[in-house]
Formats: structure tokens, sequence, C-alpha cells
């Protein structure tokens, strides 16, 4: 478990709602536990009292900028733009920059369905056998674990904030990007629109 990510959120949540919220929130991370039931039980406390901040958009900005997940972003981006430049039509990018990122990564990719200039990016169903009844499926180590539905502030870390990154290396920070749903949100799975910008054909 990554606490030293943990302890960066936790000090965003103290410096807008203060300590006790932070300690209600988060609690002792030093004492994290990882095992499966630890786990489950922290993250289900988690999730509940970030809601309870009834403060969504904040919370979810806060997920996606703090996403400690990454890697080649900037190289990603680099050649998506590149893909794109040099392609007729969006569905001549989005198969080019597929097949790229298909081909640089063995196959572990998420899916991505074109529907006029919105790509949808679908991360595949994962297997394991450490993970709780609503959180089958998906790809976060800790959110995995959780026993119930929750709300999708904490997917933006995934979504928005890790696979958006590199759409924003290629086409600016202003992008328009949705979460459209989640495993652990109830959806069958983990989906993100990016509006590409128009091309002129």
């Amino acid at each position: 478990m990554n606490k030293k990510w943990l302890t960066t959120l936790a000090g965003d949540i103290e410096a807008k709602y203060g300590k006790e919220a932070r300690e209600r929130i988060f609690g002792d991370i030093g004492d994290m536990k990882n095992d499966h039931q630890s786990l489950s039980a922290w993250f289900d406390n988690f999730i509940t009292g970030m809601d309870e901040l009834n403060d969504k958009k904040f919370l979810q900005q806060m997920m996606a900028n703090r996403c400690p997940c990454g890697g080649d972003d900037e190289e990603n981006g680099k050649a998506m733009r590149e893909f794109y430049d040099n392609s007729k039509t969006p569905e001549d990018f989005v198969d080019l920059f597929g097949k790229w990122l298909h081909k640089k990564y063995n196959g572990d990719v998420d899916t991505m369905a074109l529907c006029g200039n919105v790509l949808y990016m679908i991360k595949p169903w994962k297997k394991s056998h450490d993970a709780n009844r609503c959180g089958e499926g998906c790809h976060c180590g800790l959110a995995m674990h959780t026993e119930k539905v929750v709300s999708d502030i904490f997917c933006y870390c995934c979504t928005i904030g890790h696979t958006g990154r590199m759409f924003q290396a290629a086409f600016g920070g202003d992008i328009k990007m949705e979460f459209v749903e989640s495993i652990i949100t109830g959806g069958k799975e983990c989906t993100m629109a990016v509006h590409l910008p128009e091309k002129n054909t």
C-alpha cells in the first residue's frame, strides 16, 4: 500500500477541512495493515468519510490530481499527438494509436471505442483472488477490497488521473474528459470518455 500517497491525500483534506476530518477519514496511516480484511475496513471508512464531506467536485479533482500511478504519460502523449496529426479521421487515429499501445504493452491496454469525436477508454476486468464482492474486477490494489458499492470520487484517480494524463500530454490540460462508470460504483466496466479535438476533414 502506498502510504506516502495516502499521506498526501490526508494533507489535502486537513488543509481544507481540518485535523479532525483528516483523522476521521484516514486514521493512523502508519498503522495500516496490508491484509485483505484490514484494507477492506479501511477503504470503506475512507470513502464513506469522503462522501460525508459532501464536496464531490473538490474531492474528484483531488483524486485526479494526486494519482500516484504513472510512467510513460509524456511518451504516450507524444506518440498520440503524432498519430493524431498524421491521421485523416478519428477512426484512423484510434486504429494507429491502439495498435502502437497494444504492441508496447503486450496487449495489456484499455479497450477503445469511438463514437463520433468521443473516445471511450474501457479498462478490462481484472482477475484477482484477493478481492471483495464489489471490488472484484477493479485494477486498484486498495479499491478492490471494498465490500459495498461506493460513489465515483475514488475512481477519478484511475480514470481522469492515470489514463487521462497521456491525453493531457497530447492535447493540453483543458481537454474535456468525463468519468462514465466503474466496477466499484456498480458499473459493468471502468470507463472514461475523452472528447478529441475536431479534425478538419
